[in-house]
């Protein structure tokens, strides 16, 4: 009788999510016809070259960094989106990281030129060109496709991790500095990015309009600490050469998300 009225509770609970998970599967192929429609709008504005940077990084160290890959234009309207809403969602965990954070999902309305930029050809073949081998964007349901991470209040930083790979194929995160700097001063911020390669610690330039390529999962890294007065907003996105998963990486990384995305995450 006991085991009775307690499956009541977890069947409704088991329905309830599969209804969510069901629902937001809908908004993903709307979301997903919408990019398309974006990109090709958004793509033309940016104007983004036909032709790869010359003399392009070696990438043996599964870490590549390419000075200035943009042209003033398309980095200046990308920073201008970036910059255009600071509404975040903040994450804490002690000891590890705080900052803020605007999902894939969300830059589709705010700041879509973003989207155009993550999905375009000229980025798609860049990486492609740096790491080796062809990569291809990451699923839309995944909110660290494509994400705006802001470090804007005195501490935020994020301590010595990988990024852990939830595909079949190799996982490459790539980020773009859009502003990094001092607010009263003519520098850069203190915020670093720190790699751990060879039990040496090497601090990696990040400088606006720089592009950096590594190979998360085998590259130890962390981001110091932001002092008073200063901004550092970078565009992180991943690109996968096999972007198929599995439904047990699937669900491990909808619970890594929450801790950046919050409990929607749960059903990306």
């Amino acid at each position: 009788m006991l085991s009775e009225i307690l499956l009541v509770p977890v069947a409704a609970g088991a329905l309830a999510f599969t209804g969510l998970k069901l629902r937001k599967q809908r908004q993903y192929r709307r979301l997903q016809a919408r990019q398309r429609d974006l990109v090709a709008r958004y793509g033309a504005a940016l104007s983004l070259p036909d032709r790869l940077p010359p003399d392009l990084p070696d990438f043996r160290r599964r870490l590549a960094v390419v000075p200035e890959p943009l042209p003033v234009e398309a980095y200046e309207m990308l920073r201008e989106a970036a910059l255009r809403r600071r509404e975040t969602e903040r994450s804490y965990l002690p000891a590890h990281k705080q900052g803020g954070t605007i999902a894939y999902e969300s830059l589709h309305d705010l700041a879509p030129e973003i989207v155009a930029f993550y999905q375009s050809d000229f980025l798609r073949r860049l990486c492609s060109a740096v790491i080796g081998e062809p990569v291809v964007p990451t699923p839309i349901n995944d909110q660290s496709s494509c994400s705006l991470l802001f470090y804007d209040r005195p501490r935020d930083h994020i301590n010595w991790h990988y990024d852990h790979n939830f595909y079949h194929g190799r996982h490459f995160t790539v980020l773009v500095p859009l502003v990094n700097r001092h607010l009263d001063e003519d520098r850069l911020s203190s915020a670093r990015l720190v790699i751990r390669q060879d039990g040496r610690d090497k601090t990696i330039p990040t400088p606006p309009n720089t592009l950096i390529v590594f190979e998360g999962a085998r590259v130890f890294h962390k981001v110091t600490r932001l002092e008073q007065r200063e901004l550092r907003v970078m565009l992180s996105m991943t690109f996968c050469t096999r972007p198929q998963t599995s439904p047990l990486k699937g669900a491990m990384r909808r619970c890594k998300d929450i801790a950046y995305f919050g409990v929607r995450a749960l059903w990306s």
